[in-house]
């Protein structure tokens, strides 16, 4: 067997997309547009205000799918 090549399965694996993933970065870039932040020149505040809205709406929107009570996602900014 020539393990240079990838295994039909593995190239699958590599190619199969992430629901959450997808879903995660499809908020990140409506809060981007939102917000009116370009990533590539985004400053370090920017970017931790972005990750953070993002982490909070995202992990929400989860909960809610999941049935579970959104109030128990950490809120934004805190440690």
């Amino acid at each position: 067997m020539d393990k240079s090549r990838p295994v039909p399965s593995d190239a699958a694996d590599y190619c199969r997309r992430d629901p959450e993933a997808d879903r995660f970065y499809e908020i990140f870039f409506k809060l981007c547009r939102k917000y009116g932040v370009s990533w590539a020149s985004a400053d370090e505040k920017e970017k931790r205000f972005i990750e953070e809205v993002t982490r909070v709406t995202y992990e929400r929107d989860r909960a809610l799918r999941l049935g579970l009570p959104p109030e128990d996602v950490r809120p934004a900014f805190v440690s």
